[in-house]
């Protein structure tokens, strides 16, 4: 079975190096190195979106990993893409931090700093330092991380959603947290990112992680309440999904045993039997929206990856038909992807966005890495 989960892998490899990384090099970028905020279902630009800050950096990241990864060279996208970033988004009003979204014309259309979106700055410049060794990028690591405690930290424990003060709270930018500081650790073995991600796993263990129901709470009060109503008692798949694999990692960087949490999340997710996850359920299991979001699946593929690093006798099987199915109802031999299914397995999406490639490029570097070492 390894086997054959190595060559799907590595077909995955190819269809990113050969197809996805040209064609949204060629396609998706504009001439100040700027990416657009998605494509329409003619695989043309929508130019005149607005744009969210953050898919810069997302793209960064995958650019980034594929430098890294000799799959595809950064040489002039990843300084391009982050020169784009820091002079239309940090602080074009004068402000500290990032701003949240850019008009087509570059100009401030939201100027909110928001936590969800300097988590990926912090993953950006990490990734960046990573690929290309510059290390004004890991400097802004650090005072982006700097800000975020200034501005962002809650008197109640971990960060506010924004520079608003949005309610209600989420675990979602706290996770994508959590993933920046872990790469950022790995990247630079600096114990200030490590020290980040021992106070986010804190939280996870206090008020992300039902132990009741083995699933990831959403939404909260300021005090960290669960919300009440039917969004309170929803769920995410998905997120359950990134934190069996983020707590992999988190285990792997800080020798803390994850394995009971990492354990009851996968098969709560796995318990449906189906190949790919719904995009959102009750607390219970029972279905609220059965359309089911690329992204999502990507996730799911990782924490099949985890467990198998764990020794899941199960999980080199389900990453395997994942695997399959995800080729044959999402990626297109064009580069491009479908982003959102129905419940037949028909595309319900109306654009091609960008931000997707993130969770594509994470999902394949993460199974090329962790998957073929068995082998």
């Amino acid at each position: 079975m390894v086997s054959q989960l190595k060559t799907l892998i590595q077909e995955l490899e190819e269809w990113a190096r050969h197809k996805a990384l040209p064609f949204w090099a060629d396609t998706a970028q504009d001439e100040q190195g700027g990416w657009y905020e998605d494509l329409s279902l003619n695989r043309e630009p929508n130019t005149e979106k607005i744009r969210r800050l953050r898919v810069q950096a997302r793209q960064i990241y995958v650019y980034s990993v594929a430098h890294k990864m000799k799959w595809y060279s950064g040489h002039e996208i990843i300084p391009n893409s982050l020169g784009f970033m820091t002079q239309y988004g940090l602080s074009p009003d004068t402000l500290p931090g990032f701003i949240h979204l850019l008009a087509s014309d570059y100009s401030i259309s939201n100027n909110k700093r928001d936590l969800y979106d300097h988590a990926f700055y912090l993953l950006a410049c990490g990734w960046a330092y990573h690929a290309t060794g510059e290390r004004r990028a890991l400097t802004l690591a650090n005072e982006i991380a700097d800000f975020i405690d200034y501005a962002l930290l809650s008197p109640n424990g971990g960060w506010r959603e924004s520079s608003e003060g949005n309610l209600p709270r989420r675990q979602n930018p706290h996770m994508h947290l959590f993933e920046a500081c872990l790469a950022l650790y790995d990247i630079t073995k600096e114990k200030r990112w490590m020290n980040y991600a021992h106070q986010i796993f804190n939280l996870f263990e206090i008020h992300f992680f039902d132990p009741k129901n083995h699933a990831i709470n959403e939404f909260f009060e300021d005090d960290w309440k669960i919300i009440t109503g039917l969004k309170g008692q929803s769920v995410e798949p998905g997120h359950a999904a990134e934190w069996v694999w983020l707590l992999k990692l988190y285990e792997d960087y800080s020798g803390v045993d994850t394995s009971d949490y990492a354990e009851k999340l996968y098969n709560r997710i796995c318990a449906s039997k189906t190949v790919f996850l719904n995009d959102k359920e009750h607390i219970d299991g029972s279905i609220i929206r059965s359309t089911k979001r690329l992204w999502v699946q990507t996730e799911f593929i990782k924490a099949h990856i985890a467990q198998m690093a764990r020794g899941n006798t199960h999980a080199e099987n389900r990453a395997v038909a994942t695997i399959k199915t995800f080729f044959e109802c999402y990626l297109e031999d064009n580069g491009t992807w479908v982003d959102q299914i129905d419940n037949n397995g028909l595309s319900i999406s109306t654009t091609i966005p960008t931000s997707t490639f993130y969770h594509v490029m994470c999902m394949i570097h993460g199974a090329c890495e962790h998957a073929l070492i068995r082998d």
